[in-house]
């Protein structure tokens, strides 16, 4: 067998002309030449891997934007939107999982904890979700009394697991409880809670105006109401494309994401203290409290 071999690669060889051997020496030679691969190399390529994936994947959404068919007269208007609420309890095992990676990249975590270092007293989360913003209530000692709530009980239990193995991991949360409640009809009396925090919830609301008039009259007078939520942005092209995919995200997320948030506060009374907005304005983060004459 060993000889039947080595008379194959004999013939191989003697096919080859002496330009096409010289050619194959300088190739082996090049190979044996060549530098270490070094750190730089590696960072190098997975830099430009990354670019080329990037392009390839931006490049793909928008054409796919580009060439949908016009949106529907009042797409972003809440009245026209049909709710999902479902979709949080289907979403619910899998939701941290889903979102984390955006998160990050976006630096909501940061933005989550800015939030919630300006509660205080005793606070009331409306559409908690998961809890995700859990880690941070451990970090604001003026928070005296916390209650979560949401609509969906399979979030409400992922969030209730996540705090349980957070005191079981030593860490303090003040007197907490978690209870189902419909943020557009609060089963709480007026002027009960310090601080009101929503993140991301006036989204899936199918009234987030109501929603809002209800965050305010049960927060007190002197209290404040803390938002984070996303929706229309600063720019033209950047809207149309939220408008031309939101029915799609909405039957994917329960989330209506190209609303004006900023007007709805307004429309429901708020009064906006103060105001910042990221990722071309498509992220809000406020400080709202009652008005005076509305409570």
């Amino acid at each position: 067998m060993e000889e039947t071999a080595q008379g194959d690669l004999a013939r191989d060889y003697a096919l080859l002309n002496d330009a096409d051997l010289w050619e194959l020496l300088l190739i082996v030679e090049e190979f044996c030449t060549m530098p270490p691969f070094t750190p730089r190399h590696f960072m190098l390529l997975t830099t430009g891997l990354g670019v080329y994936a990037t392009t390839s994947y931006a490049s793909y959404h928008a054409y796919r934007i580009y060439s949908a068919p016009p949106p529907a007269p009042g797409i972003a208007d809440p009245s026209q939107q049909d709710a999902y609420p479902g979709v949080f309890d289907a979403l619910a095992p899998e939701y941290d999982g889903k979102i984390g990676w955006d998160e990050w990249l976006m630096r909501v975590g940061s933005r989550r904890k800015e939030l919630v270092e300006r509660a205080s007293g005793s606070v009331l989360e409306v559409s908690t979700g998961t809890g995700r913003n859990l880690e941070y209530y451990t970090q604001n000692p003026a928070i005296k009394r916390l209650t979560l709530t949401d609509t969906s009980e399979p979030m409400l239990h992922k969030a209730y697991t996540r705090y349980r193995s957070m005191t079981s991991a030593k860490h303090s949360f003040p007197p907490t409880s978690f209870e189902m409640m419909n943020v557009q009809a609060l089963p709480v009396n007026d002027r009960q809670y310090d601080t009101v925090i929503d993140t991301f919830g006036l989204c899936s609301c199918s009234d987030p105006v109501a929603a809002l008039r209800e965050m305010a009259r049960c927060c007190k007078p002197d209290g404040r109401v803390l938002l984070l939520e996303h929706g229309r942005g600063r720019y033209g092209f950047l809207n149309d494309a939220l408008d031309k995919t939101a029915t799609e995200h909405a039957v994917k997320w329960g989330c209506w994401w190209n609303r004006d948030i900023e007007g709805l506060v307004k429309k429901a009374g708020l009064e906006i203290v103060e105001m910042k907005t990221f990722h071309f304005g498509t992220t809000l983060w406020m400080v709202a409290k009652p008005r005076i004459s509305d409570i």
